[in-house]
């Protein structure tokens, strides 16, 4: 094998909006800084983010309402950072030059599902791809070098601390060994263990694999949000649900208004995970539409509300040839945002010396259940107390060189893949997974259905554990299975073990919320004979004190 070395203070794994924004704030303090992506992110979707910048709301309002939608599960101090820095995000961008659109003298706000007003900021529906724009252009001005369609495969570590960073680049078929002070994970969710995504196939739970093996504890892993409206024909599409707090209208076969039973107030007063909820049992239930979803009809809107407030969404299907002033469409839920994930304290520290994380791949903030425009928020205030951070820990411990038994263990990937084509066994076990979890993990599950998934990753994961690749590519897809085995099995064990329904988690066997016995987050840590699980309490919607103690500070590029 080719092995190619580099070196650098800070990297930074990952390249949507939590990652750029680690990497402008690492390389404002002094360090040098070293961005690489496997080339995929959501972020470029992100429609806009939370900000409590509206008449009546609040910093208290908005913290409320998060803790409120996150089901009493939300890590206080993190959900406190999230809603006391939302507005240094919004200062910071306009006084950059970021325009957000607005109404007049006041914001043109969106209102997110969950929230109990209209709160989110926004520029079209381009806030992502603009705001990527605006910071890659002030990394490329600061000669930050940015390695896209390069794969990170492990962290290096020397004793207790983090030495570097394993990563391959499949085009040129060589192995990167990177030495740094500190590596900051930002490489998103793992949706893509499910064979319906709203997130590009590549985003599969690397992070969660990396930081696992390297000693991190992950929590609340049995919280997958399902977008409730993903359309499935005419063609599969994603689509906002901030469409029905406008007006849009959610059908059964039978033309009934079926979320009306529930709520007289209409769609637009549902939260997300409620709303995945009534829709995968009215599938269930038999009152599907014709392919397998529901009706979401937005014709009544105003033609303003599609093709100006929602653009990004119009145009994508009018390039599809469906105009959504004068067709229906029919939509499911589809697994989209994962709640659970890497367990960071306030300096989006991993409990691992040396390792970092922000964004999607992090868990805690949303508790059970994330608020529709909280995702943006998040990515643009924990990108950057993670590149805060990671550059003062180099500052205070410098690098360490990558140790020899480190480098003989990465020559022992590889050896023979057995089984014939590698890749058409590794592509079948991929699909074999999402199969799996899209049947018995989805937006309702049971514990039969658990077992079930279970076993099969299990079996899957004992198949493939002494597996080796033969090239620089096998190493890759195989690494990439890994983690899709590893994120899987978490999920369907974490979930297997509430037996409660709370936020996107619905079990049908304990369908209703235990506060007496689980309110508390679901630890997976590392351990010599396998997963080692524990619970922390949360103080729920009552924890205030978070709030007030969280910092409010302006970040700056």
């Amino acid at each position: 094998m080719r092995y190619r070395e580099l070196s650098a203070d800070v990297v930074v794994v990952g390249a949507g909006i939590a990652g750029l924004r680690a990497a402008l704030a690492a390389s404002g303090r002094g360090v040098s800084v070293l961005l690489v992506s496997k080339g995929v992110a959501a972020s470029p979707a992100v429609i806009g983010f939370n900000a409590p910048v509206g008449v009546g709301d609040s910093g208290e309002v908005f913290f409320r309402d998060t803790c409120v939608g996150g089901g009493g599960l939300n890590d206080c101090a993190l959900a406190g950072l999230l809603t006391g820095q939302a507005v240094g995000v919004l200062s910071e961008f306009e006084s950059l030059g970021f325009s957000f659109d607005r109404e007049g003298a006041a914001y043109d706000l969106l209102q997110p599902l969950g929230c109990s007003c209209p709160r989110l900021v926004h520029q079209s529906n381009h806030t992502g791809s603009a705001s990527m724009a605006m910071m890659r252009e002030e990394l490329v001005r600061r000669q930050v070098k940015e390695c896209a369609g390069v794969t990170a495969l492990d962290l290096l570590r020397d004793r207790h601390r983090i030495c570097g960073l394993l990563a391959a680049d499949p085009l040129r078929d060589e192995i990167w060994v990177i030495s740094a002070g500190a590596v900051v994970l930002a490489n998103g969710g793992g949706s893509g263990i499910y064979a319906d995504s709203t997130y590009p196939d590549g985003i599969a739970g690397d992070g969660y694999g990396m930081a696992y093996r390297a000693g991190a504890s992950l929590l609340d892993m049995e919280f997958v949000q399902f977008e409730p409206c993903r359309c499935i024909w005419p063609r599969k599409l994603g689509i906002s649900t901030t469409l029905l707090a406008k007006g849009g209208e959610l059908c059964n076969r039978l033309g009934e208004r079926f979320i009306l039973k529930r709520y007289p107030g209409g769609e637009g007063t549902v939260s997300k995970d409620m709303l995945a909820r009534l829709i995968a049992l009215e599938i269930q239930a038999g009152n599907g539409s014709e392919h397998g979803g529901v009706y979401l009809d937005l014709r009544m809107l105003p033609e303003k509300v599609l093709k100006r407030d929602h653009s990004m969404y119009y145009e994508r299907f009018l390039r599809a040839g469906i105009d959504l002033t004068t067709e229906w469409i029919e939509v499911a839920p589809a697994a989209h945002t994962f709640m659970g994930g890497v367990k960071i304290n306030a300096g989006c520290g991993c409990g691992v010396p040396g390792l970092f994380a922000a964004g999607e791949v992090t868990g805690g903030i949303h508790g059970a259940n994330r608020l529709g425009g909280n995702a943006g928020t998040e990515i643009y205030v924990f990108g950057k107390i993670a590149g805060d951070s990671a550059a003062e820990y180099v500052h205070r411990h410098g690098q360490v060189s990558i140790s020899d038994q480190e480098r003989r263990m990465i020559d022992e990937r590889f050896g023979h893949l057995r089984g014939g084509d590698a890749y058409a066994v590794i592509d079948d076990a991929k699909t074999l997974i999402k199969n799996t979890m899209g049947s018995y993990v989805g937006a309702v599950r049971c514990a039969d259905g658990l077992v079930r998934a279970g076993r099969i990753i299990q079996e899957l994961a004992i198949e493939f554990k002494n597996y080796k690749a033969i090239s620089v590519q096998e190493l890759t897809q195989l690494t990439e299975l890994k983690n899709m085995m590893l994120t899987a099995e978490l999920v369907v064990a974490a979930a297997h073990q509430r037996q409660e329904s709370r936020g996107v988690h619905y079990r049908e066997d304990f369908p209703e919320r235990d506060d007496r016995h689980w309110r508390r987050s679901i630890i997976i840590t590392p351990g010599a004979a396998g997963h080692e699980f524990s619970f922390v309490a949360r103080n729920g919607e009552k924890g205030a004190e978070g709030r007030r103690a969280a910092q409010s500070g302006r970040g700056e590029f």
